[in-house]
């Protein structure tokens, strides 16, 4: 056989399984004109048939004498991925060392399933209603009922009985009956319908300075990272928009990335006016048809503007010319399972690639973009104070230890924080209340033993949810009644420790009698679009105080809020993470920016036991370059990022033992594939010890080179491959958290 023909009889084929290699088949010569990288293509796997995705054809038939399998069809059905997407799940694979087949299958839309339908039934041609016998009453009724042109109606509008004639009907050749799908509602219409429509403003003189420098990149068509730094307020979301039209003006494409559709509802509609006919929105909480034809639309070209969570950074958006990732400080970008990708990296690998603009913003950068900035790899571009030069929230802090020594007992709701809502909800104004926790009390304690009852599968205490009657672990969703003994030792009175916003909103309603008051968090809004209804209820005025997790903290813009609570802020500071300190900065600044965005001024009463601490302080004058420069100073002297990559390797296994000497293996292998110039940390047990029943031992890599980390991670991994079983690892390259 020729070299030439050799090529054209093969191709790479990635499909969807944990092996992270390509694999061969041969192409049968009625596919081969049929076949380019990106086709989607059935192939025998193993006893199965698989959905596979061409990567690359034509390639070389292997040298070693394996006798190849051949592709069996195309799915010219299927979505088919354009080349910058497909390449994207290149380095997704690479850099984030997954296969190549769950890469792709993250970037491709859901199967749509069949969705809903309709049976129809119409007149056939010549059918005579009075060829039928006369006691066949129910089908002359049918055929009678019909319109005689042959239009379809919907056979649930029939009577019972006669839609029970139907069937006989059809087996007579009288009638055609038909199964239609029903056409999906665009989301879209959805977000515009449920806010009014707002035109653009005029920008300010800060907005127009730094849109001078994003408008000649856009018009350039060349890469060009920007970092956009501005207070809570100050309008970000305006820059936004009036670079997304630029780019729309021109015919170009645009992504616009946000943590959580859920939560900002009120900004999807905006932007869905702002740009009618031209959004599409990809997010999971749309219907499998929805983000199919949502996918779909956005490939075709008909939508031109994406707005997504992380996913939608693989949308095929023809012409891309800006991506825009609005909180890019936030851990909703970080996917928490395989593939391990961080949306808000993608975006700037996306936009390189494409010789696009990435627009990053945030009040709070993370310490990793702000680096960039000041380290010259992104431009900077500053919003000053916010606008109409409203001012920043008055911040009180309050010292929680006073308050005890004041009541003798811990109150939740301390005695300023009691009077400032009293005087906001006497105003006619808003407020919101932070408790970043949920159910009634975090865990039953023993007062006899000091035991916690705790989840008999993960090392958690379980948490009290008052309403439900139910102890739940937050971590594998296990659930048990209320003990009425102690489970160790027996003792009849339990403690319950550490308020969640169940409890909160109870104590709320006590405090401010006749106040409308709701709670958002993940026990609330279980149920699909409840989430958005208390948003758009907060917003409409229609409630007083909104009680909730971090859900309240972020993207809300509501005009009449005035007042924000903080409950324990300095909670989260104690948590085993190098990046505690960043994530509690951000969610207080974040939380705090929510008051005072209308005319009245704002003010935050923030609640800590610890109030001298730098980061409190520091989130309370919301001094955010005082904050990067302490905590920078910090990971270079423990050699965390953002100066050092990082990657974390979980070793999990039902045997405590067994996980130990996988761990001790794998880090052996580390060791030799590193020639000793990776900086390791463990093998030890994890901070959570164990989860869903599987213990687990953790391994810290890090290295100035993250080429040279990933490089030898790899290198590992295979020197271990048949060793320490795929099923028992997990692979995190830039962690978001270490628990």
């Amino acid at each position: 056989m020729s070299g030439g023909r050799r090529e054209a009889g093969c191709a790479s084929v990635a499909v969807p399984v944990p092996v992270r290699r390509l694999f061969t088949y041969r192409v049968p010569e009625r596919l081969r004109e049929r076949l380019e990288p990106g086709t989607p293509v059935r192939v025998p796997f193993g006893p199965r048939r698989l959905r596979g995705t061409v990567i690359e054809y034509p390639v070389p038939e292997p040298e070693d004498g394996v006798e190849l399998r051949e592709i069996e069809a195309t799915l010219d059905a299927a979505p088919r991925l354009p080349a910058a997407v497909l390449g994207l799940t290149g380095f997704v694979a690479d850099y984030y060392l997954c296969s190549r087949g769950d890469a792709v299958a993250t970037a491709l839309p859901p199967d749509p399933g069949g969705g809903s339908r309709e049976r129809r039934v119409r007149l056939r041609p010549g059918a005579d209603p009075d060829a039928l016998p006369l006691r066949a009453r129910a089908r002359r009724r049918v055929l009678e009922t019909l319109p005689a042109d042959g239009t379809a109606v919907p056979l649930g509008s029939l009577a019972p009985a006669d839609r029970r004639a139907v069937p006989a009907l059809a087996r007579l050749g009288l009638v055609a009956v038909e199964d239609r799908a029903l056409p999906v509602a665009d989301p879209v219409d959805g977000a515009a319908a449920a806010v009014t429509a707002r035109g653009p403003v005029e920008p300010t003189a800060a907005q127009r300075e730094v849109l001078r420098p994003l408008g000649e990149a856009i018009e350039a068509e060349r890469f060009a990272p920007f970092l956009l730094f501005g207070a809570t307020g100050s309008g970000k979301t305006e820059v936004y928009l009036r670079a997304a039209e630029r780019v729309l003006a021109g015919g170009g494409g645009v992504l616009y990335l946000v943590p959580e559709i859920g939560l900002t509802p009120l900004l999807v509609g905006q932007i869905a006016h702002r740009f009618p006919n031209q959004v599409a929105l990809l997010h999971s909480a749309l219907s499998r048809r929805q983000r199919f034809e949502s996918w779909e639309r956005v490939r075709r070209g008909e939508r031109r503007l994406v707005v997504g969570t992380r996913s939608a950074v693989f949308a095929p958006v023809a012409g891309l010319r800006l991506i825009v990732v609005d909180e890019e400080q936030d851990g909703s970008y970080k996917q928490e399972e395989t593939p391990r990708y961080n949306g808000r990296d993608l975006a700037v690998v996306r936009a390189r690639e494409e010789h696009a603009v990435v627009l990053l913003g945030s009040a709070t950068p993370s310490l990793e973009s702000f680096q960039h900035a000041t380290a010259g790899r992104y431009r900077l571009l500053r919003l000053g104070g916010r606008v109409e030069r409203r001012p920043l929230p008055t911040v009180d802090v309050v010292d929680m230890r006073r308050e005890f020594e004041r009541h003798g007992e811990i109150r939740p709701l301390s005695e300023p924080l009691v009077i400032a809502l009293r005087e906001c909800l006497g105003r006619g104004e808003q407020a919101l209340v932070l408790r970043n926790r949920r159910g009634w009390a975090a865990a039953l304690l023993c007062p006899r033993c000091g035991e916690r009852v705790s989840c008999r599968q993960c090392s958690l205490a379980m948490t009290w949810h008052r309403a439900e009657r139910r102890l739940r672990c937050h971590t594998c969703a296990l659930e048990a009644p209320y003990p009425e003994a102690c489970p160790t030792c027996g003792a009849e009175e339990l403690k319950q420790l550490g308020e969640g916003t169940e409890r909160i909103e109870d104590d709320l309603r006590r405090a401010v009698p006749g106040a409308r008051i709701e709670r958002l968090d993940r026990d609330t809004t279980r149920r699909k679009g409840v989430q958005q209804a208390i948003l758009q209820r907060f917003a409409r005025r229609e409630l007083d105080v909104l009680v909730g997790t971090q859900m309240i903290a972020k993207g809300h813009d509501f005009p009449d809020v005035t007042l924000v609570g903080v409950l324990s802020a300095d909670q989260s500071l104690g948590i085993p993470d190098f990046r505690a300190a960043e994530r509690t900065f951000q969610l207080l600044t974040q939380v705090a920016g929510r008051a005072g965005r209308g005319r009245q001024p704002g003010r935050v009463v923030v609640q800590a036991f610890d109030p001298e601490h730098p980061v409190v302080g520091l989130a309370a004058s919301q001094d955010y370059e005082a904050f990067f420069d302490r905590e920078i100073r910090y990971r270079r002297a423990l050699r965390y990022p953002p100066l050092t990559g990082l990657v974390r390797i979980t070793i999990h296994d039902r045997e405590e033992l067994r996980a130990r000497e996988w761990a001790e293996r794998l880090a052996e292998a580390l060791r030799d594939a590193s020639a000793g110039r990776l900086l390791l940390a463990g093998p030890g047990p994890a901070p959570i010890e164990r989860i869903k029943g599987r213990h687990r031992q953790q391994i810290l890599a890090r290295s100035a080179g993250r080429r040279r980390l990933v490089g030898a991670v790899d290198a590992a991994l295979a020197a271990v491959e048949g060793h320490v079983p795929s099923r028992a690892l997990q692979v995190d390259v830039d962690p978001y958290s270490l628990l």
